[in-house]
This record gives structure tokens, sequence and C-alpha cells, in this order.
């Protein structure tokens, strides 16, 4: 008989209390990290459980490491 699945109350991180996000950390060319659920948070890409990066999305930054809306309205006030 299949043994079944063990069920964790909290990640380890949680249970000792270190700062750390759940979200993934969006990796940008310029070395910037967005966090994929919590547009406020600050940590570190260290400190995400998910690591990736944006030229992995459908949305990418440009060269210049800005991302696109951010590239489409630098380059209007230009």
């Amino acid at each position: 008989m299949p043994e079944s699945a063990v069920i964790i109350e909290a990640c380890a991180e949680c249970q000792q209390d270190l700062e750390h996000c759940h979200g993934t950390a969006i990796l940008h060319v310029d070395g910037a990290a967005d966090c994929s659920d919590d547009p406020d948070c600050r940590l570190t890409a260290e400190l995400h459980r998910f690591v990736i990066f944006c030229a992995e999305l459908d949305r990418c930054c440009d060269a210049a490491g800005a991302a696109p809306e951010l590239a489409a309205e630098q380059a209007a006030a230009s």
C-alpha cells in the first residue's frame, strides 16, 4: 500500500521565523528583481522561493534593462 502524503503546515523558513518570500523573483537584465506575488516586496532574489529570468516570460526587458511598459514611457518622454 502506498504511503500517504505528508502535509507540511509551514515551510522551513516560516518555522524558523526567517525573512523570506513564497513568491517568484523575476530577474531583469539590469540586475533588478520584481516579486510575482507582491509588488511591494523589497526582498532580494535570494530570499524568494523561486527565481526566474524575465527572458523566460512573454514580457521581457529591452537591452537597456527597462521593462516593456517602462521602455515605452521612457521613449515617449524623450
